[in-house]
């Protein structure tokens, strides 16, 4: 039964009734060491440098904040803030700053929670980084709490589904040594299912080409060549590496100058045929404007778990939609944020492809009490209420950071 609440920052229609509010928020930090996974010590180089923007701060794991709310009903919706580099930052946050704007609140009110959260740090500019993070976390939550009270997965919230399988590709082939490992890396990919692949490159003209090639050849002719160079080059550089890619039959050019240099994007996309792709370290529909306005990209890359969870990475969706632009969710993360990604995929007309990091990752493979399905390079969109999977908290428990 609807009823109005005239108590003070409760005057709107509560549709749900009293039982809906939030009573807790809870922002739980995780760390999966590598140390963990390679018990004598010796972590490969690849994966403590997995790209070419982590060579001033190495990975020493898998990191992710996950966020528990619970209504005064007892219903319980999870989410993921992207946890990188610190995960203890932005579980700070959401308990000093965004759960006392929350508690108390309907937690069905997805957008309205969302534009109070954000209008709270705007007038100060910190709208971005860690605290945007936070809101995703809070965000997806949200909405897995709406899926469990309806009785339906997000992804008919959202008005979906469109599919009811994701298409994906293997990412990344880390960055190796020797070109030939490359290709042993890529072509386990294939072996496995996979249609199409990410290498990861951003270390030199003359390195980057000879494992491009060397993967090339390994994966043959049928299977789409991804490449990410995580902005390692000025655009004249780029310009010149982008062209060698090109003859390698590569389809598809990720973040080939730093994020910021809409121009260098432009100039590349220009002068070649080629899927131009961005967006993994962009936050909010503003910062995405600028690109498509721009005409800069043909593909962008939300991370539900810091572009502002489901409410915001659906907005920005419908924006590149009016550009004709395609989305491809950045995976990276835990189970939690795979599950919510896979939901807004299903979901989007415009979508085209998402991310399936194939790095060792426990709190991507070992939280969900049930495996993803994949199969024929497709994951199967989860069809349970709200984000469609469950947690065994006790495996929760064993990463826990504090």
């Amino acid at each position: 039964m609807s009823i109005i609440d005239t108590s003070p920052g409760m005057d709107r229609l509560d549709v749900a009734g009293a039982g809906s509010r939030i009573r807790s928020i809870e922002a739980i930090p995780l760390i999966a060491p590598f140390s963990r996974l390679y018990r004598d010590g010796d972590v490969p180089g690849w994966l403590l440098q997995p790209a070419a923007s982590h060579r001033t701060l190495e990975r020493k794991g898998q990191y992710s904040t996950l966020i528990r709310v619970t209504t005064e009903d007892g219903v319980v919706g999870v989410g993921e803030c992207y946890g990188l580099p610190a995960p203890r930052v932005t579980a700070q946050i959401v308990r000093d700053i965004i759960a006392p704007l929350l508690i108390g609140e309907d937690a069905l009110a997805t957008d309205y929670l969302w534009s109070r959260v954000f209008s709270s740090m705007s007038g100060g500019g910190q709208v971005r980084g860690y605290f945007l993070e936070a809101i995703s976390g809070i965000d997806v939550a949200l909405w897995d709490i709406k899926g469990k009270v309806l009785g339906l997965p997000v992804h008919r919230l959202l008005g979906g589904p469109h599919r009811d399988r994701v298409e994906v590709y293997a990412s990344p082939v880390p960055m190796l040594d020797e070109p030939g490992e490359s290709a042993d890396y890529a072509r386990s990919f294939v072996d496995a299912g996979f249609h199409a692949l990410k290498l990861k490159l951003g270390r030199g003209t003359r390195v980057d080409i000879a494992h491009a090639a060397a993967v090339r050849q390994a994966i043959g002719p049928e299977v789409d060549l991804y490449v990410d160079l995580n902005c390692a080059y000025t655009a004249d550089r780029a310009v010149d590496v982008v062209r060698r890619l090109i003859d390698l039959d590569v389809t598809w050019i990720e973040e080939p100058v730093a994020v910021d240099d809409v121009a260098g994007y432009r100039r590349i996309r220009d002068a070649f045929p080629v899927t131009l792709v961005n967006g993994e370290t962009l936050f909010t529909r503003w910062d995405f404007r600028d690109y498509l306005q721009a005409g800069a990209v043909d593909v962008v890359m939300p991370n539900l778990a810091r572009a502002g969870g489901i409410t915001e990475s659906r907005k920005i969706a419908a924006l590149c939609e009016t550009f004709h632009v395609d989305i491809a969710p950045h995976g990276v993360g835990s189970a939690v944020g795979l599950a919510a990604a896979l939901q807004l995929s299903a979901s989007v007309p415009n979508f085209r492809i998402y991310e399936y990091n194939r790095l060792p990752n426990p709190l991507r493979d070992e939280l969900a009490t049930t495996p993803f399905e994949f199969s024929d390079g497709m994951l199967r969109v989860p069809s349970g209420p709200g984000l469609g999977i469950e947690l065994d908290w006790s495996r929760v428990d064993e990463f826990r950071a504090e």
